[in-house]
């Protein structure tokens, strides 16, 4: 049976779900990590121009200034090619790749079967044609760690090729997508395994391609003139997160003029969890939001990325919108239009549903975009808004009106009340 689960060695964290009957509980992180707060209503219209996943990544891949989106599915990587119609971007060649670098990670115990698992996509906006995506892997087939190496293929997954670490690294210390506004950096690291202390400052080193994935070039990621200068640090090799909470860096650029392209903790805000799905969503006013429902405050913002605003939101049946962890449930984004979308319900005990706070609002309501019902036995793992839809991924293929998919999307004119 293949391995299908497309987010941070999930197989693991499913099975930690069902020994624990669901309740995956690790304690919230400390609150007053921000100095006032702001009611939603308040803030207008939150216009996003880009959005960062946290970890490696995330199994969507979708921008609020672009009608593409693309996500991983269990045989490769299904792309939007811009709305359009959809295309399956085979990964049958990845298999042989992974057991020719002794990557491979085995289906099952004593099976000489790798397993291919498409755990992150990413578009490159200059070059349609050129998708990027991270794997699974493991060194010696044995696990943990986990770890994830960046692949790219040009002629619609004829052909995979890994993309060149930088000098000095390997493919295994591959260590998330960055995605830039003009492109995508692949970002490397070997020695930062835990998040970088309040005072550090660190450089990291990424490779990028300005020729959808034919040449490539070593750079020190820094900010570029008129981009979000706030990252997610590198993801970390990892065992099961069902058994440990793992952190990961949330990182501003430390160097007013740049010409030093070196990074420090974001503030008081200096980590996310690496096991969660956390966002960084800069928006055209200048602003970077960063989506945590693990935090009691699950939405922040900052305009320096150290000192940071809290926005208070109104709850979702009766409970917060944050304040504890888990590995379900806790899916949250804000769409191109500007409006607060977030999953709702009880995973494992009923179907999951989509929440809207449009701009300006001061409750939620159940939108009109009606999620499959087998999210009660398959949340979801993701979301993103394109510039007119949002995608929505889960872990595993889920069971629609029109067969198993990993993935649904949605027009945005759907993400309105229902009456």
């Amino acid at each position: 049976m293949k391995a299908t689960s497309p987010f941070r060695s999930l197989g693991l964290v499913l099975l930690s779900v069902g020994v624990m009957g669901g309740g995956v509980l690790i304690s919230a992180p400390s609150g007053a990590e921000t100095h006032r707060s702001v009611p939603w209503a308040s803030l207008g219209v939150v216009r996003p121009v880009l959005v960062q996943p946290s970890g490696w990544g995330s199994p969507i891949s979708a921008q609020p200034r672009s009608g593409a989106f693309a996500w991983c599915s269990s045989n490769g990587v299904v792309d939007s090619n811009g709305g359009v119609h959809t295309t399956l971007i085979s990964d049958r060649s990845v298999e042989t790749m992974l057991k020719t670098a002794h990557l491979g990670l085995p289906e099952s115990v004593g099976s000489s079967k790798v397993a291919v698992t498409c755990e992150n996509v990413a578009l490159d906006p200059n070059h349609p044609k050129t998708v990027y995506a991270g794997f699974q892997t493991s060194e010696g087939g044995s696990i943990p760690p986990v770890y994830n190496v960046a692949l790219v293929t040009s002629n619609s997954g004829r052909s995979w090729r890994f993309v060149p670490p930088p000098h000095g690294d390997t493919v295994n210390d591959f260590g998330g997508f960055v995605q830039r506004l003009g492109g995508v950096n692949m970002l490397y690291s070997r020695s930062i395994l835990f998040p970088l202390a309040l005072r550090q400052r660190e450089a990291f080193v990424a490779v990028t391609s300005s020729t959808g994935g034919q040449s490539w070039s070593d750079v020190r990621l820094r900010c570029t003139a008129g981009t979000p200068c706030m990252i997610f640090g590198p993801e970390s090799p990892q065992g099961a997160c069902g058994m440990s909470e793992w952190k990961q860096s949330v990182l501003v650029s430390a160097s007013g003029d740049n010409s030093e392209a070196t990074w420090r903790a974001a503030g008081s805000i200096s980590t996310v969890s690496q096991c969660g799905s956390q966002q960084l969503i800069a928006t055209s006013s200048g602003d970077e939001f960063l989506v945590d429902r693990s935090r009691p405050d699950a939405l922040v913002f900052t305009r320096d990325g150290l000192h940071w605003t809290a926005v208070g939101l109104p709850k979702i049946d009766g409970a917060p919108v944050g304040g504890k962890f888990q590995y379900l449930g806790q899916i949250m984004t804000i769409d191109a239009r500007g409006a607060l979308v977030a999953v709702a319900g009880k995973p494992i005990a009923e179907s999951e549903h989509l929440e809207v706070l449009e701009p300006g609002a001061n409750s939620w309501c159940i939108a009109i975009a009606k999620l499959p019902a087998a999210t009660k036995q398959n949340p979801i793992a993701a979301l993103q808004s394109s510039k007119s839809r949002l995608v929505v991924a889960f872990f595993t293929p889920i069971a629609t009106v029109k067969g198993k998919t990993m993935a649904v999307s949605f027009p945005l004119s759907a993400l309105t009340c229902r009456s």
